[in-house]
Formats: structure tokens, sequence, C-alpha cells
């Protein structure tokens, strides 16, 4: 009996539970999101804590797969925008106009018609006093 349950716990082991992620064909689909963002000052030489949170309540994120491109209808639009899933599910640092923006981007599963879209974007610049950081959360169920 030992020797069964000792093999049992080994195989679970070494195949694993298996943790589920987002992917693209889970997103294809109509999705009823609530989303809110937080922002964080610049203060003593480093971004404080976010503080300031708005409450963007909820609206409807259209993800479409055709002809192997995937496609995202974001709120307040009314065009299917082309993307790339894996910039969407990403860490950036680049530079735009002597700014430096560093960021993510990532999914968070929860269950096949639930899922977390969490991004987070510092800009920072010579002129201190004009950084800014901001992180918004989505929460997704999908529409049936």
């Amino acid at each position: 009996m030992k020797k069964i349950l000792l093999v049992c716990l080994i195989g679970f082991a070494l195949l694993g539970c298996g943790k589920k992620k987002v992917t693209e064909e889970m997103l294809i689909g109509n999705w009823e999101c609530s989303s809110i963002e937080q922002r964080a000052k610049w203060k003593n030489g480093m971004f404080q804590d976010y503080s300031t949170s708005i409450d963007h309540g909820k609206s409807v994120v259209t993800y479409l797969k055709e002809n192997d491109d995937f496609f995202v209808k974001w709120p307040g639009s009314n065009e299917m925008v082309k993307e790339d899933f894996k910039k969407l599910n990403r860490s950036y640092n680049s530079t735009l106009n002597g700014m430096r923006l560093s960021g993510f981007n990532r999914f968070e599963y929860i269950s096949d018609n639930e899922f977390k879209m969490i991004s987070e974007l510092a800009i920072t610049q010579d002129k201190k006093e004009n950084n800014e950081k901001s992180k918004i959360s989505m929460h997704c169920t999908r529409i049936q």
C-alpha cells in the first residue's frame, strides 16, 4: 500500500497539476469587464504607494481570431484592432521624446470564464516632478 501511495505521489509531483493560463483561444468572445485605475505620486526621489483610485465602471471587450490574426475591440472603440497576443502579456522598457517608459501587461487566469488583466506604466523623465505611475486592473467575465 505504501508503495502504491509513493508511486502516486511521485507521479503527481512529476506531472504537476498544470497551472492554467489565459490563451488567445480562451479569450475569443465577448467579456464584461470592470476596471479600476490607480495612480502613484513621485515624492522624495521615488514613487509612493498607489493612493488615487478611479473606477471606470463596466464595459464590453470583444476578442476575435480570424485567419490566424488576433483582434480586440476595446471599450470606447467601434473598430476591431489587430493585436499581438504576446505583446498584451509582457514587460517592456522604452523611451519616447526623452521620457522613459517601463511597465507590464499581465493576464491572470481565474477560470475558463473569468480573468484579470493588469497593466502598469511608469513614466520617468529628467524633470522629476512630471514623473507618473499608473496601474489598471480589469476583471472580466465571459458574456454568454
